[in-house]
């Protein structure tokens, strides 16, 4: 009986089980049956919107950027260039006449005063011929002036008259060529300066050109500079510049003097003369780094992260109406997180500053906020 009990217990547990397998059947069916409809069409959207699908593939979703958007401002370049210091005034003396020197009146390192005598060339020779020309001259105005009277009384005819004129002209005019000469063999300081080192001693023979030492006028020095031809119209006479030099902390300061007006060729930069401010301390011939204000102008400034370099030109992302844009712009001024921009954006542009590596000319995009980076490479 036990037994029989235990027969009819496990045909009811069985009969259960299969129960609740075709209840799982039907189901599972019905399901495969809902899930095989046909799905519904995608929603349709107006043709050109950024979120459009291509082909009948879903639409790329927008990429979210960070944007600025370009204001005009007033803005002062400041450009560096390099340069040296000159001296106000500098001249290579030498002698003018093949002549012995007999007179040194100037020392290594002496400071001298306009007019000073320096160098005296020997003149006995032209000494002896001045004497023998001034006699002839005193000879020849007391025979012209017998002759000219004369010549009022008809005793002589008036061409001989006029020959003694000439003689008398052409003795002076020798005497005025031998005191020029004369002139030339003193060697005066043409301004106030330091006179360098001296290479002719007393005695020493000395031909045209032979140089006799250099003279310096250091008391105002200036200084020459080289920009970018680009920035020619933008400095002005009367700007400050600000320079150093190697070896000094200080930084000197100078005004704006001259322009030279042409550009050079080799290097296609615009020479610049300022003029130093307080040059104690400092020597001609020295190097220098300047640092000088353009002229004020309205500027469009991006962060420098926003510009990507091509070989092609320098390229930005613009967003337009939720579609990015590549537009070619031209640079100017750049500073470590800005860059100017000169040609291609206007006022009111929106410049995309993030995602750069992920943006596509053509592709959606959607601004979000968030603080822009100061500086550094495209995302």
């Amino acid at each position: 009986m036990a037994t029989e009990s235990r027969g009819h217990s496990g045909r009811r547990t069985i009969t259960i089980v299969g129960a609740c397998v075709a209840v799982a059947v039907i189901a599972f069916v019905a399901a495969g049956h809902s899930s095989a409809e046909a799905p519904k069409p995608p929603e349709k959207r107006p043709a050109g919107s950024p979120s459009a699908g291509v082909a009948g593939k879903p639409a790329a979703a927008p990429l979210p950027v960070q944007v600025h958007t370009l204001t005009s401002e007033s803005y002062a370049p400041i450009v560096s260039g390099t340069g040296s210091l000159v001296p106000n005034e500098a001249v290579e003396l030498s002698a003018e006449l093949a002549r012995k020197i007999v007179t040194v009146a100037v020392e290594d390192g002496q400071v001298v005063a306009a007019g000073q005598l320096l160098f005296e060339l020997d003149t006995r020779d032209i000494l002896a011929q001045l004497a023998r020309l001034r006699a002839q001259s005193r000879y020849a105005r007391a025979s012209f002036g017998r002759y000219s009277s004369l010549s009022e009384s008809g005793s002589v005819s008036a061409d001989d008259r006029d020959s003694s004129k000439l003689r008398v002209d052409d003795v002076n005019a020798q005497i005025r060529e031998l005191e020029v000469q004369l002139e030339r063999t003193r060697v005066i300081a043409p301004f106030a300066g330091t006179f360098g080192l001296r290479p002719v001693s007393v005695g020493a023979w000395v031909a045209p050109g032979t140089p006799l030492g250099r003279l310096v006028d250091v008391a105002t020095l200036k200084l020459d500079f080289r920009l970018p031809e680009r920035h020619a119209l933008d400095v002005a006479i009367g700007s400050e510049v600000s320079f150093t030099i190697d070896g000094r902390a200080d930084t000197f300061r100078g005004i704006v003097s001259a322009i030279d007006p042409a550009i050079e060729r080799t290097s296609r930069s615009v020479v610049v003369r300022a003029k130093v401010l307080e040059p104690k301390g400092i020597f001609p011939g020295t190097f220098a780094t300047v640092t000088v204000a353009l002229a004020r102008r309205e500027a469009l400034f991006v962060p420098a992260i926003a510009v990507i370099p091509a070989p092609t030109g320098a390229r930005v992302f613009i967003d337009k109406n939720g579609v990015a844009n590549e537009v070619k712009v031209e640079v100017g001024v750049r500073e470590p997180a800005r860059v100017e921009i000169v040609k291609g954006l206007a006022v009111g542009d929106r410049v995309i500053v993030t995602n750069l590596l992920r943006v596509r000319n053509g592709a959606p995009v959607r601004e979000v906020a968030g603080a822009l980076k100061a500086a550094g490479g495209a995302q």
